[in-house]
């Protein structure tokens, strides 16, 4: 069944009030311009898994000059808080290391190798602007490094949940989805009776998965709102995201692999 929303009136934020995030927002800065626009990205899971680990590197390279730079003075200060400090950053650099090999194992082969990541999907929104930056310099645009993201964050779903079976499956869409995809998709969620609703934002969003409450989210957007949306989605709700196509610009007339939105759709409800 399909589910639209009214958009509220405009109100002023309240004095530390989060203001609000729309549909749309990620491209305030884009002016039309469609030479060298990326209209269909298609990016594997290696590019968004090789930047993350090189982030990684950079992080722990900067912690060690950190460290060693403040090493005297704390050994001067006292040696058992400098043993900590150093014993510290071990253990933290130690376990994100663990952690990333084993999300490279599970995305890599299909394999349950995080457990406790079965509920939560890939949600490390801290290294991302460290990813972004990375990317920057070799010239990887914001939106390819995001579409890479997304492919493992989904591959994490996957791998993770092979045994999950949702009860209560929401599929969230853009209203710039073109009428033929608009149609189509709404004919495959009627078709196995999932509940669709047309969200303009964030707030929109949050409040429709407040109001279902469902176990599992499919998300259509483009890639810079849909690592936003996952972000915003609580961590015990499944978030597969499906980036559209955009051969018009952002926000106009796109479109997505309606396949892929059915075949995500039968995974999750466990669907032969």
């Amino acid at each position: 069944m399909a589910e639209d929303n009214k958009q509220a009136p405009e109100e002023a934020p309240k004095s530390g009030q989060v203001i609000d995030r729309r549909l749309g927002d990620e491209w305030a800065g884009w002016v039309g311009d469609l030479t060298g626009y990326e209209k269909e990205i298609k990016e594997g899971k290696e590019l968004f898994l090789s930047f993350y680990f090189a982030s990684l590197l950079i992080l722990t390279v900067g912690a060690m000059i950190v460290y060693y730079m403040i090493s005297p003075r704390l050994a001067q200060w006292d040696p058992v808080v400098d043993l900590i400090v150093m014993k510290a950053i071990i253990v933290v650099f130690g376990f994100i290391f663990l952690w990333s090999f084993l999300l490279l194992i599970s995305v890599s082969f299909n394999v349950a190798a995080l457990p406790f990541a079965r509920k939560k999907g890939l949600h490390i929104e801290w290294i991302y602007p460290l990813v972004y930056k990375t990317g920057a310099v070799f010239g990887v645009s914001k939106d390819r490094l995001a579409h890479s993201m997304v492919k493992v964050n989904n591959s994490l779903v996957y791998a993770t949940r092979k045994k999950f079976k949702s009860q209560n499956l929401l599929v969230l869409l853009p209203r710039c989805l073109d009428k033929d995809t608009r149609v189509k998709a709404g004919e495959i969620t009627e078709k196995y009776k999932v509940t669709s609703f047309n969200a303009t934002g964030g707030s929109s969003a949050r409040q429709m998965i407040k109001k279902i409450k469902p176990d599992a989210v499919i998300g259509v957007a483009c890639e810079r709102d849909l690592i936003a949306g996952m972000a915003d989605t609580p961590g015990s709700i499944t978030v597969v995201g499906i980036p559209n196509k955009r051969p018009f610009g952002p926000c106009k007339d796109t479109a997505i692999d309606t396949d892929a939105l059915e075949n995500t759709i039968k995974f999750l409800l466990k669907i032969p």
